[in-house]
């Protein structure tokens, strides 16, 4: 394959055309996944969003710090949880927990030995949206409990309550993102190709057009040029064909005026003579076999002349039909 065209421009493989769109489409993917992504970790660092495994790497934690404190402050508990403040016997006192994680708390706390100060649910227990409980006994002998899920949570209560979870939101805007990266993208290639193609459609349109002097002209993606340049051995082909055409077809009317006027000249004086024939008939000047002889030369020119006009008049009009170039014939009888 041939890295220049005929005007010394560089041409480029149909196939790294497209192909730097796909590497485009790749790289805002990793953008539209990552930037947010990034975004999210930041946030994490900064503490403004609390990781996934957050409520399981510090349930023991807070779980101490309640006992230690000997009183559930919902308000001080960290946003990556849910409270409930139940009794000895499992009677709620206040919670912020959902109806299938507090029922798992009130069984945990009612089975619950006299001398237990601090349970959790075996694994094979359910515990609803929020995947884990903990619960311990406070100094008044009532349980604070607390569940969490595997999912990150802003660590301002006000925000975790009225924004989307960071990880909806990371997800939402990387959908979002990557749909409007490929409908740009595509976008973008469209408008390219388009120009890229542009020089083949003009030079189809003036093939369409019969207009044979104008040239394929040229490309610089590979495959285009490489058709713009059969077009346009196709063009040159066609107008050396049409021009051989046209010249034949200049040839043979010339013939036919030259054959028209060789036929006419003897024929003006046949029937000039038969006229004159005709003449001495009228005059009873010949008799018998003369007169008949006289009268069919002068019928058989008049034939002939007709037949002559036929012919010239029916070419004429077949050359005007399949060219329409020629102008309006002459009276053929001039």
């Amino acid at each position: 394959m041939r890295f220049r065209n005929s005007d010394g421009r560089i041409r480029v493989p149909l196939a790294l055309v497209v192909g730097r769109y796909f590497a485009l489409v790749l790289l805002g993917t990793i953008l539209t996944v990552g930037g947010p992504w990034a975004l999210l970790l930041g946030a994490m660092a900064r503490g403004e969003v609390l990781p996934a495994d957050w409520g399981a790497t510090h349930a023991d934690e807070t779980i101490s710090g309640i006992a230690s404190a000997g009183s559930l402050d919902s308000e001080s508990l960290p946003s990556a949880y849910q409270w409930a403040h139940v009794s000895a016997t499992g009677n709620l006192l206040s919670t912020d927990m959902d109806e299938e994680t507090l029922a798992n708390v009130r069984k945990s706390v009612s089975s619950a030995s006299a001398d237990e100060t601090s349970v959790r649910p075996g694994p094979d227990v359910s515990s609803g949206s929020y995947g884990q409980v903990a619960a311990v006994m406070l100094a008044d002998g009532t349980w604070a409990a607390i569940s969490w899920d595997m999912m990150p949570h802003w660590a301002d209560h006000a925000r975790d309550a009225s924004w989307p979870n960071p990880q909806d939101l990371w997800l939402v805007s990387t959908i979002i993102g990557t749909f409007l990266m490929v409908v740009l993208v595509a976008l973008r290639a469209a408008r390219v190709l388009t120009r890229k193609m542009e020089p083949l459609v003009a030079a189809a349109n003036a093939v369409a057009a019969d207009d044979l002097d104008r040239p394929a002209g040229g490309s610089d993606v590979a495959e285009v040029d490489d058709v713009l340049a059969a077009m346009e051995r196709m063009r040159v082909s066609l107008k050396s064909s049409l021009e051989e055409q046209m010249a034949s077809e200049e040839a043979r009317r010339q013939r036919m005026e030259t054959l028209a006027h060789e036929l006419k000249t003897p024929l003006t004086l046949i029937q000039g003579n038969a006229e004159l024939l005709a003449a001495d008939l009228e005059g009873d000047r010949l008799q018998g076999e003369q007169a008949d002889e006289a009268r069919a030369i002068l019928d058989a020119t008049h034939r002939l002349d007709e037949a002559l006009i036929d012919i010239i008049s029916a070419w004429r009009e077949g050359e005007r039909d399949g060219e329409g170039r020629l102008e309006p014939d002459a009276d053929s009888r001039g």
